[in-house]
């Protein structure tokens, strides 16, 4: 820049250069006599020097390169401030809720009228050739106030151009499709009952290896992690045994047509209800997803999507209390269909089938289902996009639990409005 610069103010000045450089004639001889005016006195001009417009031109000259050269400082600072911005990422969003549940029975025990912020997200990104930081932390009027929800630190394997990367800290499990997508991309305001059971708050601390091959179309992720969660009982941010579990997903993405498959291994020490002391217990998951897009109907784009999961040792939940069942086997999948309408509004319909004791017979106690019986759960949305970075969301679900005999099924249907705000 500092040449372009100097190039130009010397093209411009160069007449003034030239005109400074032309020799000087020599003095033609004084007259005999200079003129003089009335009153005598001389009115001869001395003839004037070239130098001080030398020095003048030189000057400038010198002023020009100086604010070049300030010029040049200044946007090698922009240009290095704006090399730091593009590595980091700031990205956030709020959900704000008004749900109502009926009543559980006849009497008007149970249900609920309230309005919740269901979620709080700020997350910062930060990414160079051979790292990324990722923070995301969870600010609701709940208690814990704040809590962190990713904390990852990645080293980018040299050679695979970002596509491949081992990650330790806290982040979610390589496992199946639903606990990995983004709560703020999902169509139903919260996950199936399955993978809130065999999943629960989707994180955990450990070691991740992640990469995608064969330009995109083959991602492979499996790591080595404690396997209780981040809010295990009485062990908040540590492990309660020396057990580690594996868990990974080799998946495909052809871009109209995905899936994978995911796996669990290990265990946990703990106590059932039927021990004296802690023993060992095999924790262990199986799971097939596939998700499938389709652009035939003039309404719009169509997506479907399942997933099937099954295994032992699952968390029940008990009020807001999450306590694991050792040993105890249990299955269950969803169906979900999402229909665009335009392109701004969706309607999706899923149905979600979980069964938290397999291989056993569905019950009742004076007149109630057993807790241990299966339960379908239906769930219908309309979604409307207000731009890019606002979407409402009106959801009714009813689930359907099982009840054999006399028993009556639990009035537990679900509303809820979902205003999402996002940047």
């Amino acid at each position: 820049m500092r040449q372009l610069v100097t190039a130009v103010l010397t093209l411009s000045l160069s007449p003034a250069l030239a005109r400074a450089q032309e020799p000087t004639a020599p003095p033609e001889p004084p007259a005999a006599q200079a003129p003089t005016s009335e009153d005598g006195a001389s009115t001869q001009v001395p003839p004037a020097d070239a130098a001080p417009a030398d020095a003048d031109l030189v000057e400038r000259m010198t002023n020009a390169e100086g604010k070049v050269a300030a010029l040049e400082e200044q946007n090698t600072e922009t240009k290095n401030d704006l090399i730091s911005l593009k590595k980091l990422k700031i990205s956030g969003y709020v959900q704000a809720r008004y749900q109502y549940q009926e009543s559980l029975d006849d009497t008007g025990t149970g249900g609920f009228s309230r309005f919740a912020i269901r979620r709080g997200r700020i997350k910062t990104t930060y990414t160079t050739d051979w790292s990324q930081l990722l923070l995301q932390i969870d600010a609701v009027p709940t208690s814990p106030f704040v809590t962190v929800r990713d904390a990852e630190a990645t080293l980018f394997i040299p050679g695979t151009h970002q596509q491949a990367g081992l990650t330790l800290g806290q982040m979610k499990w390589p496992f199946g499709y639903e606990a990995v997508q983004s709560s703020s991309d999902r169509e139903i305001p919260e996950r199936t009952r399955v993978v809130r059971a065999f999943l629960p708050d989707e994180r955990d601390r450990g070691v991740k290896f992640a990469g995608t091959f064969l330009e995109g179309k083959v991602n492979v992720s499996a790591g080595l992690f404690d396997g209780d969660g981040i809010f295990n009982q009485g062990f908040i941010g540590s492990d309660n045994d020396k057990e580690k579990d594996v868990i990974g997903r080799a998946g495909f993405d052809l871009g109209w047509l995905s899936g994978g498959v995911s796996g669990w291994y290990g265990h946990t020490i703990t106590k059932a209800p039927s021990d004296t002391f802690r023993r060992a217990y095999t924790r262990d998951r199986v799971a097939l997803d596939a998700q499938l897009y389709l652009d035939v109907l003039p309404l719009g784009a169509t997506a479907i999507k399942g997933e099937y999961i099954t295994g032992t040792s699952y968390w029940k939940s008990s009020g807001d209390v999450k306590v694991e069942q050792p040993g105890v086997p249990a299955s269950g999948w969803y169906g979900l269909v999402v229909q665009n309408v335009g392109l701004s509004n969706a309607v999706a319909v899923r149905y979600d089938f979980f069964d938290p004791e397999n291989g056993r017979k569905n019950s009742a106690s004076d007149g109630r289902p057993a807790s241990t019986n299966s339960v379908g759960t239906l769930a219908v949305a309309v979604l409307h996009y207000v731009g890019e970075n606002l979407k409402v969301t009106a959801a009714y679900e009813m689930p359907m639990t099982a009840h054999p005999g006399d028993a009556q099924d639990p009035h537990d249907n679900l509303f809820t409005i979902q205003m999402q705000a996002r940047y």
